[in-house]
């Protein structure tokens, strides 16, 4: 589901031209204007730069956010602020239910 979301969001953003300013490879001379969009754009990233994508996603997806948390309970809070009221902790865990999560 995240890689998903975060696909579709640089999809979106990606083909309405908003791109980064400054170099993706300096030594290739290679800026992030000049990536294209769609899948020809995976090939115009240097294999160094894949990696380093590859194993940040692998690092967040088993190391800090592990899909074996089935409850989804990260140890994160709410948005970062933790909550202490069991009655308030019950019903937010309860609209994330109802909404699908």
């Amino acid at each position: 589901g995240r890689i998903a979301m975060a696909a579709v969001v640089g999809t979106i953003v990606h083909n309405n031209h908003i791109v980064f300013d400054g170099y993706i490879s300096p030594s290739n001379d290679l800026k992030f204007a000049d990536i294209p969009t769609g899948m020809a754009g995976i090939a115009a990233v240097p294999t160094a730069g894949l990696a380093q994508i590859f194993l940040f996603i692998a690092l967040l997806e088993l190391a800090w956010l592990p899909a074996s948390q089935y409850d989804g309970d990260y140890g994160v809070g709410w948005f970062g602020r933790e909550i202490t009221n069991p009655e308030e902790l019950t019903r937010k865990l309860n609209v994330e239910l109802n909404n699908g999560r």
